[in-house]
Order: structure tokens, then C-alpha cells, then sequence
């Protein structure tokens, strides 16, 4: 009776939370989109400016002979790197797309996971893209659709629970990074003090634009300005973190901060490539997977 009454639970929620749809779509494409970005508006020399045994910038490459011999960016060798970038372009197009689910699955976490091994420009955005984009391998391979925007209606079968899974582990990797971010800055004397956005806003690599830099530091002048700011990030990540556990109606209300929170990094910091990495791992999070996004439905309760 116990196996049996499981075996329909299983079924129940393999149609409930039936993870193919438009969501799943529209996440791999924008993390798509950020590598896509990269490659296209930073030519070689940037990407790998310097050489280092035979080219390699990444300190890992140069130890790692595997890593060296599998990289998608050096298949054909250093000298044809171009070729490679070209093709890397192509493919994550085709991914952008929605077509040919299951095979650019896995040719998108191969450039991801090449690219954060081969070039010398990476940040976390780069990091998030590889796991996510292999997070989403099950999920992808037991996708029956044409394309990744497609509507299809649920179906049960026991391979649906290979798309839960991959949802489930991208929510728990999403959480933890929060987690991670908020807990971990707490240690920090300049966080601790409320002073931290101050120094963040007028870094010498990462700070504003010049242009933006006279007004709001005359805002940050003002020390309950510039406490909470700094404050404030910490309370928003952490909040982002326990949308693990809150109800629909509350994780669509902190995707949309979690999403304003980090384009205003664009803005005050200039790090794209995090935006679209992490913004794509925000709707995994919290947006219900299950349902084909509709914003007429963005704040129906459930």
C-alpha cells in the first residue's frame, strides 16, 4: 500500500510541477546570451591577452593536459582559435533559438565550461554559467519538444523526474550562492561598519562611471545614506536566499527586486556578464518553472 500510494504521489507531482516549458527557455537563452555577448564583443586580445604555454592565459590550462587537449576554443589549435570563437557563436545562437534541444544542451555547457578554462576575462558569471548550464543537462535530454519556447501540455512519465531534479539542484545552487554572499560578508569590517557600498561605488577598477560618481557620492556623504545601502544588499541577499522556502506569491515579488537589484550592478559596477548569468539563475529560482510564463499571471496567486 505504501509503494503504491508513493508511486501515485510521484505521478501527481510529475504532472503538477511538469518542469518543460517557456521558463526553462527563456533562462538558457539569457545564459546563453551572456556568453554570446562576451565572444562577440571582445575580440581576441582581450579574451586572451596574454601568452602563456602556447597562448593559455588560464593558470589551470597550464597545468591541466586534459583540460588543454578537450578545450572547445583549442580543438583545432591555438592558431585557429577564430574559427572556434566563430563557431562557439554559431552554436550558442542555435541554443538562443530553441532549437535542437538536446544537442545544444550539451554543446552550450562544453563552450561554458571551455571558455571559464580558456580565457583571462572571467568573472562569476562565467562560473555560474558552467554549472547552470550542466544543471540543466537532465532536464534538457528528456525534453520531448521541437523547440524550448514551445507550449506543451503536461504528460506523466518517469523521466519528468529528471527535469525536477535539474530544477531542484539549480534552486539549491542559486540558494547557496545568496547564502554564501550575504553570510560571507559579514566577517568584513567595511560591511559590518555599513561602509562597504561607499568603497565598492569609488573602487578604481570596479567603481561607477565618473559621469555618475559626483551626484552619488553626494548622496553617500551622508552616513545613514551610505549604512543603508550597505545594509540593505546584505538584507535583499538574504532574503533572496530564503526564497528557497517562501510561497509563489512572495518569490515572483523578490525575482523582480533580485533583477533590479543586479541590473543597477550593470549600472554602478559595469559587470554584463554577471547580469545575464545570474538573472537567468534568478528565474529558476523563483519563478514556478511549471508554469508557461504568462505576466498576466506574474502576481496570480497560488
Amino acid at each position: 500500500m505504501f509503494v503504491k500510494n508513493f508511486n501515485e504521489k510521484l505521478k501527481k507531482i510529475t504532472i503538477e510541477k511538469f518542469p518543460y516549458t517557456n521558463v526553462i527557455g527563456l533562462s538558457r537563452s539569457i545564459l546563453a546570451l551572456g556568453t554570446l555577448l562576451t565572444l562577440l564583443f571582445n575580440p581576441l586580445s582581450n579574451i586572451v591577452h596574454e601568452h602563456i604555454d602556447n597562448g593559455l592565459i588560464n593558470p589551470f590550462l597550464s597545468e591541466i593536459n586534459t583540460a588543454k587537449q578537450y578545450n572547445f576554443f583549442l580543438l583545432l589549435g591555438f592558431d585557429n582559435i577564430i574559427i572556434m570563437k566563430w563557431l562557439a557563436i554559431i552554436i550558442l545562437v542555435v541554443t538562443i533559438s530553441g532549437f535542437y534541444i538536446k544537442i545544444t544542451s550539451l554543446l552550450h555547457w562544453y563552450i561554458a565550461i571551455s571558455f571559464l578554462y580558456f580565457s583571462s576575462i572571467i568573472d562569476g558569471g562565467d562560473q555560474i554559467a558552467s554549472i547552470l548550464s550542466l544543471l540543466l543537462i537532465p532536464l534538457l535530454l528528456t525534453d520531448k519538444r521541437k523547440n524550448h519556447w514551445s507550449k506543451i501540455n503536461p504528460y506523466q512519465s518517469p523521466l519528468n523526474l529528471f527535469g525536477l531534479f535539474s530544477i531542484w539542484a539549480i534552486r539549491l545552487q542559486v540558494a547557496v550562492i545568496y547564502f554564501h554572499a550575504s553570510v560571507g560578508k559579514i566577517p568584513e569590517n567595511e560591511w559590518s561598519n555599513g561602509t562597504a557600498i561607499y568603497y565598492w561605488f569609488n573602487h578604481s577598477v570596479f567603481g561607477m562611471p565618473i559621469w555618475f560618481s559626483s551626484f552619488v557620492n553626494q548622496i553617500l556623504s551622508n552616513s545613514l545614506m551610505v549604512s543603508f545601502a550597505t545594509y540593505g544588499v546584505i538584507i535583499l541577499e538574504v532574503m533572496l536566499f530564503l526564497g528557497l522556502t517562501a510561497s509563489i506569491k512572495y518569490r515572483k515579488r523578490l525575482l523582480i527586486f533580485g533583477l533590479i537589484f543586479h541590473l543597477n550592478i550593470i549600472i554602478f559596477h559595469g559587470i554584463f556578464s554577471f547580469f545575464f548569468s545570474i538573472s537567468a539563475g534568478l528565474i529558476l529560482f523563483l519563478y514556478p518553472t511549471y508554469q508557461h510564463l504568462n505576466l498576466k499571471l506574474w502576481f496570480q496567486k497560488k
